[in-house]
Formats: structure tokens, sequence, C-alpha cells
């Protein structure tokens, strides 16, 4: 059974895929520093796992307070209820946070490789190279940034992709599948739950489907689409007449969502995001290029672009993921991780053909085959032995992270400094602080505690004495217990 395995025609090319999706992420992952947001909803997820806030009130820290409100109503609360439950079964370790968004990164690759399958279901040669999307994929530069960081995005995309496979299984049937239909419903619904309006984009692909194949009429696309609309109209329907849970979403659409959109720009030309789109795809439009101008070179009796019915269809619901963005100037290039499955599956798509003769070639040529092979393990050992290396390691904010862990050793979980506006502007200090000690940081608010940059000199109240501790970035001073002595 081994040796059958090991000549598996696809082994070489899984071993590196695998191996290339370690390296672009775990060597990050296992090191300590995560970008703002996802040390953000990781400190809010943590807070709920011990009890502190609830999941439609999540707190971040005792000093935060934004818009009216001292609850975290940045985003929908379900990626941080689902993510607190990890801690709950895993504990405090910042591996946990690294390993639920390692597991996001799988999930995807597995419902990739699921519909990949879906597509190519009458096709054994296409249907084998299912690691071909993936790859493609996981090249993409964000995609590996954001799951490195414990994005949103991350979490959001599996209900996305999974809405989509739901919906692509119906538009393929004779029938609509009411049941599958509504499934795709319940998960557009969480992926709203998520990361808000933009989880709704599933909603468009039965009339993307039917602008592409025009398989069914249009009464039985709309018919499709009220259905899948149906599920989060009624459960949000539900949650608004539920005083807890109408009061958190009214909260995040009014003052959060609404006020963001009109109040907080992020970019000064809405076209920004489609731009950010073509370089993040680059790179994968040039891989394209490159087996198109071999494939004629070597006049190969293939075509150079196949099934581009197919390949458009996802490229256009990659597009319903994206284009609606420009609509507001809060725009982030992280934003496009939940499209970027379909962009890489509809260029896996146009090229499926070109790349299976290319693994016909290798695996009825022993050498080659071998030679494949012992690179894709050496790329796996070479993966794999790095993200080992990096244990232990800062990734980003290594002397500030040697401060935090300073100081929350030196003095008790849940205490409260004061700190200027200078130090508080630096805001993933504060979530370092939370998540490993629930230590918050006030501004400019007397507290037992004062937290000063060692340059400039600080000047310190009188009733305040220096801890003795070997920091490197900053100092800090305790209140003194007898303002007498």
């Amino acid at each position: 059974m081994f040796k059958k395995y090991f000549y598996d025609k696809n082994l070489p090319f899984w071993l590196f895929t695998v191996s290339t999706l370690i390296l672009l992420t775990v060597p990050k992952l296992i090191q300590d520093g995560m970008f703002l947001d996802g040390m953000l909803y990781t400190c809010v997820s943590h807070n709920l796992s011990n009890g502190i806030g609830t999941f439609w009130e999540p707190v971040y820290s005792a000093s935060y307070f934004n818009a009216g409100s001292h609850f975290f109503h940045e985003h929908p609360p379900l990626v941080f209820g689902i993510q607190s439950i990890f801690f709950k079964f895993f504990g405090d370790s910042m591996y946990v946070e690294r390993f639920y968004t390692f597991l996001t990164m799988c999930i995807t690759a597995f419902l990739m490789k699921y519909l990949w399958n879906k597509i190519f279901e009458k096709n054994d040669g296409l249907k084998s190279i299912a690691w071909l999307p993936i790859l493609i994929w996981i090249t993409i530069p964000s995609t590996s940034w954001s799951y490195s960081n414990n994005m949103m995005e991350n979490s959001m995309g599996i209900f996305t992709l999974s809405a989509v496979i739901f919906i692509y299984r119906t538009a393929e049937s004779e029938k609509n599948k009411i049941v599958l239909l509504l499934l795709a419903g319940l998960f557009v619904f969480f992926a709203t739950m998520s990361k808000g309006i933009p989880g709704f984009f599933p909603v468009a692909v039965p009339f993307i489907f039917w602008i592409v194949f025009r398989k069914k009429t249009l009464v039985k696309t709309i018919i499709q689409t009220l259905i899948i609309i149906s599920i989060p109209a009624l459960l949000y329907f539900i949650l608004f007449k539920i005083p807890q849970s109408n009061e958190s979403l009214t909260f995040y659409v009014t003052k959060r969502l609404l006020s963001r959109i009109s109040t907080n720009p992020t970019v000064g030309n809405r076209f920004y995001i489609l731009k950010r789109l073509f370089m993040e795809l680059l790179p994968q439009i040039i891989f394209i290029l490159v087996i198109i101008v071999i494939n004629k070179y070597r006049k190969i009796n293939l075509p150079a672009l196949s099934n581009i019915k197919l390949s458009s269809l996802f490229f256009l619901i990659g597009l319903s993921a994206t284009v609606p963005m420009i609509l507001t100037l809060v725009q982030r290039g992280f934003y496009l991780v939940p499209s970027f499955p379909y962009f890489a599956l509809g260029f896996s798509i146009l090229v499926a053909p070109i790349v299976f003769r290319f693994r016909e070639r290798v695996s009825s040529n022993p050498g080659k085959f071998k030679a494949i092979l012992i690179v894709s393990v050496i790329l796996f050992i070479l993966a794999t032995g790095l993200s080992v290396m990096q244990k232990g390691k800062s990734i980003r904010d290594k002397d500030m992270l040697y401060d935090v862990h300073t100081i929350g050793k030196a003095i008790p979980p849940e205490s409260e400094i004061t700190v200027s506006q200078d130090i508080a502007n630096n805001y993933v200090l504060e979530c370092y602080f939370i998540r490993y000690f629930n230590i918050s940081l006030f501004v400019d608010v007397p507290r037992d505690y004062i937290m000063v940059k060692k340059v400039p000199t600080p000047v310190i109240p009188d009733n305040f004495k220096k801890l003795n501790l070997d920091t490197k970035l900053y100092d800090l001073y305790k209140v003194k217990s007898d303002i007498a002595e």
C-alpha cells in the first residue's frame, strides 16, 4: 500500500503544494507578534473565553471606549464566538490563535479541492490535479499574509466558499435543490455575521451562472436567489426582535459601519481596490502567460486556453466579491482575501489541460518523476525545519514584546497602567498587554502604574517609584504604598 501512494502521479505536486503552504505561513505563525487587527480579534476572543464580555457585548479592554460604548462592536461577533471556543478547549497559549488561523487556511484549501472535484466530476484526468488551484491561491501575496495574521477574512472566506459550493451544485443540477439553496443562505448569514456586508456576495452567484451559461431560465434564477436571501433575511429579522442582539447589531450598523464609511476613509481613490487586485494577481497572470507561451512555442496539440466559459464564471464570482468595494473609500488589501479562491480556480481552469499533460509526462518518466519528488521532499523538510527554528522568536515588535512580557510578569494580571498619548498611539502595544496579561492602558488617566519611554527622560510625580525591571523601551513606575514615607 505504501508503494502505491509513494508512486502516485500527484504525490510530488501535492507535497510541493503543501510545502509551499507551510513555508509561506507557519514560520510566521510560530513566532510571537502579529498585525494589529489580528491581535485585536485575538484579544476579544480570548476575553470572551474567560468570561470577560458576552457574545453580543464583547470586550477588548477596560480602557476601550469608542462611539459611546465600552463594548467592541467593530465587527459582528460570530468569529469572536468561534475563536473563543478554541481558547476554552486548548487554553491560553499564543499558539491557540495561530492554530485557529492555520486551520481556517486548511479548511479553505479543502473546500477548494472539493469544489474542483465537483467542477471536473466527469473528467478524472483534470479532477486529479486539484493541487493546482491551491498552489496558485496560496502564492497570492495577501493570502499567506492574511493567514499569518488571524484576519477576519479567513473565517468569512470559509462561509462564502461553502455558500458558493452549494449554489454551484444547485446551478449545475436540472432542478432547484431547495435544501442546498437554504444551506447556501445559512452560510451567507454566517459570513455576514463574521464581517458584515461583504459576506453577501455569494447571493450574486445564481445570476452570474445564468449570465455565463443560460442553463436555466431567468425566473428560476430569481427564485434561487430569493431562496438564498430568505435565510439571512429571516434570521436577521429574528435577531432584531431580540433586545440584546438588536442593540448589538444596531450599534454595529449605525455607529461603526455607516459611520466609518462616511467619516473614516482609508484610500483617496475608489478604484484603489481594483489596482490592488491586479497587483496581487500579477504573479499568477505572469505564470499563466508563461504556460501559454511555452505551449505555443512547443507547438503542443492543446488549446492555449480551455473551458473559457467555466473560468469566466469564477473570475466573475471573484469580481463580485471585489468590485462593490469601489462604492466606499474604506479599502484594504486584505479585504480581497475571500475573493482569491475564485481567481485561483479561474486561472487553474484555463490551463488545466496543459498542466495535466505536463503531469502525465513527468509521471511517465521515472527520472523526472524522481527529481521532482526529491525537490518536493527537500522543500517539505526545509519548510518544517524552518518553522521549528522560529519557535521562541518574534516576527515583529521584538523589543516591545520583550518589555510586555517583562512588565506583565512583574505586576498582577488585570493591572491598569497610565500612559501618554504618544505611547497609546502604538495601538498594538495594548493588544499585547491584553492578550498575555489582561493589562489595560489608560491615556493620561491616573492609575497605580505609570509607563513611560526611556528616552527622553520623563517627568514622574513624586508619589511614584520606579520598578527595577530589565526593559528595553519603557520604564514602569508604581505608586508608593506609603505616601507619608
